[in-house]
C-alpha cells in the first residue's frame, strides 16, 4: 500500500481501534475532531428531562439552560435522537451521546509524540469536540487570523524529547530486516482487518512492510542503523554530514515538522501586528514535561484546558459542575482505558551528551519559540526570543487557575533550562561544550 494511503488510514484507524474497547453505548460518540460533517447526529435545540431522569438532575434545575444559549460558534449536538422537547437535563446529554460541537470556533494542532492523543481523547470524554489538525498543519493562516477561529490550542513537549521519541516510534514501526516475529502489514493481514490492525495501534503484533514508507524505512533503519545517536551527531553544524542529514529529517513522521514549523505563519511580521476582532484571540498551551521533584500532570492540564472551552463558550461554573456529576454513569472514561501503543521501549535507545547537544542546537528555533512564550520578564542569557511574534503567543500559559497557569511557565522553563547548556553557542562545538560541563562537575 503506498505510504499516502497509509497515512490517510490513521485517524480512522485509531478511532476504529478504541471503539472496539469501548462499550456499545459510546461506539458512536467518538468521531475524529478532523471530520466537517455528521450525517448521523442531532442538533439539539430544545429538550426536557424524560421519565428515566433521576432526582438528582431534577433538584439540580433540571433543564441545563446554558447549552441552549452557546456562544463562539459552539452548539450542542448528539448522536441518539430522541422526539422535540423543552430541555436537556445533565443525565440526558450522556445517555444521548451529546457533544459541544466547537468545530469552527477551537482548532488543536496536535503535534505527534508530544501527549496530544491524550488531550485529544480527554476533550471526547469530557463531550468536546474540535476540529484536529494532525500530523500536520491543514488551515491557513487566513482562517485562522480572519475566519471564525477564536481558539488555537497546542501539545507542547521539550523539542528534543519529542524527537527522540518520534525516530524511536518510527523505527519500532517497520519491521526488521532479520528475525521479525511480528506479522508483516500490509501483506500479512486479511483487507477487511486493515484498518484496526495496523501497526501504529498494534506494534508488538504487526510492523510496517519497507514497501509501506520506502524513503523513511531506508533512511531509518539503513543509513542510521536504527540509533538516533547516529542521526543526531549527523546533526552537528560542523559534521561533514549535516546538510545531508537535515534532508533526512524531513522524511521522519512527527520530526520532520518543528514546533516552529507548526507555527511560522504567527512568527512571520507581515502577520503579527495585531489580532483581529474577528480572528484568533486566545492561544492555549497544554504543556507536558517531567521537572525535577514534580512531575506536571498532562491529565491535569487536558482537564482544565476542558473546563475552560466549557466556559468560554457561555456554560458556567455549577452547570459544568452538574454536568459532569452525571458523566461517569454513562460513560466509561476514554484516557483511562487507552494505553497508547508508542509508550512501548522496545527498540528506544538512549542518546548520548553530544548527540543531545547537536539535537537541541538543530533544534534552537523551537527553543526560541518558547522563549518568546515566555515573554521578556522569563527572558534567559543563552536565547533570544523571536523578535516578531503574534501577541497570543506570549499569552500560551495566560489560562486557567493561577495554579495552572504557573505549572505552565515552570514547564516551559524547565524545558530550557534543561537544554541551556547545550544551547550555550560561547561554548564552542557541541564535542567542546559537553568537554567543559563533564569538567565542571
Amino acid at each position: 500500500m503506498p505510504a499516502a494511503a497509509v497515512c490517510k488510514l490513521h485517524n480512522i484507524a485509531l478511532l476504529l481501534f478504541l471503539l472496539l474497547a469501548l462499550q456499545q453505548q459510546i461506539k458512536n460518540s467518538l468521531l475524529p475532531a478532523d471530520q466537517s460533517n455528521y450525517n448521523d447526529v442531532t442538533s439539539v435545540t430544545s429538550t426536557q428531562p424524560n421519565n428515566k431522569s433521576n432526582a438528582e438532575d431534577e433538584k439540580a434545575g433540571d433543564c441545563l439552560l446554558p447549552l441552549q444559549n452557546l456562544s463562539q460558534g459552539a452548539f450542542v449536538q448528539c448522536r441518539k435522537s430522541s422526539p422535540s422537547q423543552e430541555c436537556l437535563t445533565a443525565s440526558e446529554f450522556w445517555e444521548r451521546q451529546c457533544y459541544l460541537n466547537m468545530t469552527e470556533s477551537v482548532r488543536f494542532y496536535h503535534l505527534g509524540k508530544g501527549g496530544g492523543g491524550t488531550i485529544f481523547f480527554s476533550l471526547v470524554e469530557n463531550g468536546i469536540v474540535v476540529r484536529r489538525d494532525h500530523p500536520r498543519p491543514t488551515h491557513g493562516i487566513e482562517e485562522l487570523l480572519n475566519g471564525n477561529v477564536s481558539t488555537l490550542l497546542i501539545n507542547i513537549r521539550d523539542p528534543l524529547d519529542r524527537f527522540v521519541s518520534a525516530f524511536n516510534w518510527r523505527s519500532l514501526l517497520f519491521c526488521q530486516r532479520d528475525g521479525e516475529h511480528r506479522k508483516k502489514y500490509p501483506s500479512e493481514v486479511d483487507d477487511k482487518d486493515r484498518g484496526r490492525y495496523q501497526p501504529h495501534l498494534r506494534p508488538q503484533e504487526f510492523c510496517y512492510e519497507k514497501s509501506s514508507f520506502q524513503k523513511e524505512a531506508t533512511i531509518i533503519q539503513r543509513l542510521y542503523n536504527d540509533d538516533i545517536n547516529k542521526l543526531a551527531e549527523s546533526l552537528c553544524e560542523e559534521s561533514s554530514n549535516f546538510e545531508q542529514a537535515v534532508g533526512h529529517t524531513k522524511f521522519i513522521s512527527h520530526a520532520k515538522l518543528s514546533m516552529e514549523g507548526w507555527l511560522r505563519p504567527l512568527l512571520l511580521d507581515t502577520n503579527t501586528t495585531s489580532i483581529k476582532p474577528q480572528g484568533l484571540t486566545k492561544f492555549m498551551a497544554i504543556t507536558f514535561e517531567q521537572q525535577s521533584g514534580h512531575n506536571s500532570s498532562l491529565l491535569e492540564h487536558a482537564h482544565e484546558a476542558v473546563q475552560q472551552l466549557y466556559f468560554d463558550h457561555g456554560v458556567d461554573e455549577e452547570t459544568l459542575d452538574i454536568l459532569m456529576s452525571r458523566k461517569s454513569l454513562h460513560l466509561p472514561r476514554v484516557s483511562e482505558m487507552m494505553t497508547h501503543s508508542s509508550n512501548s521501549t522496545a527498540k528506544r535507545k538512549v542518546l548520548g551528551a553530544v548527540g543531545k547537544c547537536c539535537l537541541a542546537r538543530f533544534l534552537e528555533d523551537d527553543y526560541r519559540l518558547i522563549q518568546s512564550m515566555l515573554g521578556d520578564a522569563n527572558a534567559s542569557n543563552v536565547l533570544d526570543p523571536f523578535e516578531y511574534v503574534h501577541p497570543i503567543i506570549r499569552e500560551a500559559c495566560e489560562w486557567g487557575s493561577l495554579a495552572r497557569r504557573q505549572r505552565c511557565r515552570a514547564d516551559l522553563q524547565s524545558m530550557l533550562h534543561r537544554r541551556a547548556e547545550f544551547l550555550d553557542r560561547s561554548l564552542g562545538t557541541c564535542r567542546d561544550a559537553v568537554t567543559l560541563v563533564d569538567e565542571s562537575q
